[in-house]
């Protein structure tokens, strides 16, 4: 395998709800992770690969990886030249906006059914957002490039009918069960602490929402305390109390976990969001 320099770079475009993400890595391994958002993935060159919903999947250049909120993956290069990709996450309230102004006709958010396509058109239309969302471009040329884009990728690979809060299937007991994690996501808690909440067994509880949500409890709330660390990094707090007002024993823990899940430290988060203001 190359053991060529990584790179990595995540930032907030200037458009609400929106962030940016390019990568060029040699042996990084994505964990299993999901993000609240819309993931619109371009390979650019190299090859990498990643499980999804229980299946694998090629990532090659020039093919799109899309992955609906809330679906756990995982992410690897496999190639001795690397993988390079870019990523565009886009918010659901973000993309509420959207379907607003494209009158979109369908009842409830797009859905993804097929997690990799290629589409020529599409892509160059993707190089031109991409491109307009990392440099000094006015908000008009942004705003029409998204839409122009996300028109294309919906009409083409979204199905109408869907509402991704309710996907995987979650039974009343997980969906009190992940909404308890939520909202003590930074606390030490106990499997009997859930088990008893919701009035089954520990490991009936394990099994159930591991089948349901693709992690296991201790796992999700995890990746829940790293998603409201990520949005307590726009702040000027020190990593370290960051770290452990969010559930993590220090920073290097805080580190750790993060580059896993996002393919750089906090530091480096905080310091290409402090470039993209400047600019």
């Amino acid at each position: 395998m190359n053991t060529g320099r990584e790179s990595a770079k995540l930032w907030e475009s200037p458009i609400p709800g929106v962030e940016l993400f390019q990568a060029h890595l040699f042996h990084h391994r994505f964990g299993k992770h999901f993000h609240e958002a819309y993931t619109i993935g371009l390979n650019d060159s190299g090859q990498g690969g990643f499980l999804h919903q229980g299946t694998s999947h090629g990532a090659t250049p020039g093919r799109f990886n899309l992955i609906n909120p809330g679906e756990v993956h995982t992410g690897q290069v496999r190639s001795s030249e690397g993988w390079a990709f870019r990523d565009i996450y886009i918010s659901t309230s973000q993309v509420e906006q959207l379907l607003a102004q494209l009158e979109w006709q369908g009842q409830g958010m797009p859905y993804f059914s097929e997690p990799v396509v290629g589409d020529q058109a599409l892509r160059s239309a993707f190089h031109r957002l991409f491109t307009a969302l990392s440099e000094p471009v006015n908000q008009l040329t942004q705003q029409s490039l998204m839409l122009g884009f996300f028109s294309q990728l919906f009409s083409r690979y979204a199905k109408p009918r869907y509402s991704w809060q309710a996907t995987p299937p979650e039974t009343k007991a997980i969906a009190r069960v992940r909404a308890y994690l939520e909202e003590h996501y930074a606390e030490n808690l106990s499997i009997d602490t859930l088990a008893q909440f919701v009035g089954l067994s520990p490991f009936y509880l394990i099994r159930s929402f591991h089948q349901q949500m693709g992690l296991p409890p201790h796992s999700y709330q995890r990746h829940w305390q790293l998603l409201q660390a990520k949005q307590a990094l726009r702040s000027s707090k020190p990593l370290s109390e960051i770290a452990v007002e969010h559930g993590f024993y220090d920073q290097s823990h805080f580190n750790r976990h993060f580059k896993r899940s996002f393919g750089l430290t906090p530091g480096q988060y905080r310091k290409n969001n402090r470039t993209a203001r400047i600019i």
